[in-house]
């Protein structure tokens, strides 16, 4: 073992001379007396001198080790650390501060038993041994390049860390790094891995066995059970996703029940409250015991273009930070749609009723544009076309297509998923087709009554796509064909089909006066916008990934740079960057709510949840490592460096030898009479 110091101010141990200078200086003198004879009095002072010199020596001995004590103690000396390596030893500490770290486990929240045991793996240290500490949340973060001798930065850098609510970007890719650090360390250098978190299975599982057989791979647990029971608000999805002003929509709030270590049995009664701009709703529900469940609330969009903030909101419980989601939706005016055809004429009354419909903003163009838009009608489409239209799909787009009646070459792949072509066929016998409502339960038949839909469905169709092949799954035929003599299945007039977010609209219908009188019709007009409204995206994934992705603006035309600020809801400016068009925020954004503004005018609203895959809250065991599930005798193991602080005995002893020098003072000294023999 190796005694060493923290404190390295040596000159301290000079206290321990102090005894000895007071011992040589202070001697004491006897009292000059004048007698007619001095013969008695110089044999009193030789015989007192002679009894009185050993005890004077003890006690400079007793004093002398009694100031090296409280000396010694004040350099803070410590027995073991450095002698596991020659050059002493390098911890790197990966501290879990996601936001599972933040949930209430037992009497404690995990966050602090966390930074608890890093504080005491640091403070265990030699004053020259090397440390580097990595947080997992958001991205991970070094605080150094490499292992250094800064404990009290390191120290100072842990007093800052609080738990984030953000999923680990990578945690495998900061355990990698951290093991990349140990074997770039110096010869003779003695290196380990201390990873203290949770082991929220969701995150950190495949992270651990990627490194759980490396030596100095070690772990320390913080959390008290396996589980803990939780309950989040999961998602929120409106339908529409882009409401007009005044338009009636559809929220669903959905929810998760999570069980704990001891399951429970029946269902859990909760509460969700929703906040809509100066509108509170509370509905209660309930959720199976670890099951999902939802709850719907029917509102009016606002008046007035512009952002719409609902907040939904559920009781809070022992991880209060899945208890609040938000979603910002755009109202606007008008949506936007663009009429992709080789020829206007193609398109026929479609166009003009699009272009009549008061809530579009309808765009003409003869080819695909980069543009994204809420509608696209896209006349007879070609097989090259289909990666364009899966990519507007998956981004949540609405697309109607009038395949060409001739050959179609896209609706294949589209709905089935294989190659092929379909061949259209013309009524040449003189009759017509008759289109059937199929599904007069939809919504987008509500604003008509049977009997005129009845009439508009009778309007003749001279030329249609041959009926070949079957209904692909998952679509839904709200229109078909009145089968005509020899037809043994009705043949599809109008298909929808989710495809990524977005949803798919096939009218199989002609949109020229030459071959249908449809477009003749008052209700052509209201029942293609009943088409297209009740056919867009419920739900937007671009917001934001909390702790991982930065917030950011296209400026306006108007706006200047430098009356840009970024304002979370509690009124904190956030720190943005500007580089040409482009504002930035310059840290990660949280979960909450922020506001783009322009001097006063609010710009943009964005909303950043909290991620859902931090609400399981369930940990595993780490195999392969070095396990440490009690927190206490983890502080004390060697994976903390095995140091024992030496400065209590110290005291100990300062206290005993000062006990003594008093008891020893107080022994009377041993007087001879005139009577006694010499």
């Amino acid at each position: 073992m190796i005694i060493s110091f923290d404190n390295p101010a040596w000159w301290l141990m000079c206290a321990a001379l102090v005894p000895l200078l007071v011992h040589l200086v202070a001697r004491t003198r006897p009292v000059v007396r004048r007698f007619s004879s001095v013969v008695l009095l110089r044999e009193l002072v030789r015989l007192q001198s002679r009894h009185a010199r050993p005890r004077d020596w003890l006690l400079l001995v007793l004093r002398t080790l009694l100031c090296a004590s409280v000396a010694g103690a004040f350099l803070l000396p410590y027995l073991g650390g450095g002698a596991d390596g020659e050059g002493g030893r390098a911890l790197l500490l990966v501290l879990d501060n996601t936001a599972s770290m933040a949930a209430a486990d037992g009497q404690q929240v995990r966050m602090n038993r966390a930074l608890s045991v890093a504080q005491s793996a640091v403070q265990n240290l030699a004053t020259h041994d090397r440390v580097n500490l990595v947080t997992l949340a958001g991205y991970p973060r070094f605080v150094f390049d490499r292992p250094e001798s800064a404990r009290p930065l390191i120290l100072r850098e842990l007093s800052r860390t609080v738990s984030q609510p953000a999923a680990a970007a990578d945690a495998a890719a900061a355990l990698d790094s951290a093991l990349a650090q140990l074997r770039d360390l110096p010869d003779g250098v003695q290196g380990q891995v201390l990873l203290i978190s949770d082991f929220q299975s969701s995150t950190m599982q495949q992270a651990v066995e990627k490194c759980r057989e490396h030596e100095a791979f070690c772990c320390v647990s913080v959390a008290q059970t396996a589980a803990v029971e939780n309950t989040a608000v999961t998602a929120m999805a409106l339908a529409p996703a882009r409401p007009l002003p005044g338009q009636t929509v559809t929220l669903t709030v959905s929810l998760q029940h999570r069980q704990g270590a001891v399951p429970r049995k029946g269902k859990l009664p909760l509460s969700v409250t929703l906040s809509a701009g100066n509108l509170r709703l509370s509905q209660p529900c309930e959720l199976d015991c670890g099951g999902q469940g939802s709850v719907q609330f029917e509102l009016t969009a606002p008046q007035q273009p512009g952002d719409w903030l609902l907040t939904a909101q559920t009781e809070s419980d022992a991880y209060p930070g899945d208890n609040t989601r938000y979603l910002v939706v755009p109202v606007a005016d008008k949506l936007d749609c663009l009429a992709i055809a080789a020829d206007r004429a193609q398109l026929g009354f479609m166009l003009r009723a699009l272009e009549n419909t008061p809530f579009l903003r309808t765009l003409y163009l003869p080819s695909v544009p980069e543009t994204a838009a809420d509608f696209v009608v896209w006349h007879a489409p070609k097989a090259a076309d289909i990666p364009a239209i899966r990519e507007r799909l998956t981004a949540g787009e609405c697309i109607l297509i009038v395949p060409d009646m001739v050959k179609d070459t896209a609706l294949l792949p589209l709905l089935c998923n294989r190659e092929g072509a379909l061949a259209g066929e013309v009524r040449t016998d003189g009759g017509n087709w008759q289109v059937n409502i199929s599904a007069p339960d939809s919504p987008a038949f509500a604003l008509f009554s049977p009997d005129s839909l009845r009439t508009w469905a009778q309007a003749g169709v001279y030329r249609r796509l041959c009926p070949e092949p079957a209904v692909a799954d998952g679509a839904v035929t709200l229109m078909e064909y009145a089968p005509a003599e020899g037809e043994t299945r009705p043949v599809p007039a109008l298909l929808r089909k989710q495809v990524g977010r977005g949803q798919l609209l096939v009218w199989n219908m002609p949109v020229t006066a030459r071959d249908c009188r449809q477009g003749f019709s008052p209700l052509y007009l209201p029942l293609l916008a009943e088409q297209l409204l009740h056919s867009r995206a419920s739900t937007d994934d671009t917001e934001p990934i909390a702790g991982q992705d930065f917030l950011q603006l296209d400026i306006p035309a108007g706006v200047a740079a430098t009356d840009l600020r970024l304002q979370a809801a509690d009124g904190t400016e956030c720190p943005i960057v500007v580089q040409g068009g482009m504002a930035r925020c310059e840290q990660a954004a949280m979960p909450g709510v922020y506001h783009w503004l322009a001097g006063e005018n609010v710009l943009r609203t964005v909303a950043v949840n909290f991620p859902s895959r931090e609400s399981d809250l369930r940990s595993f065991t780490p195999e392969g490592s070095t396990y440490l599930l009690d927190v206490p005798h983890a502080v004390q193991s060697r994976a903390f460096a095995g140091r024992v602080a030496l400065w209590p005995a110290l005291l100990g002893m300062a206290l005993l030898f000062y006990v003594i020098e008093l008891l020893v003072c107080r022994v009377p000294r041993e007087r001879k009479t005139a009577n006694s023999p010499s």
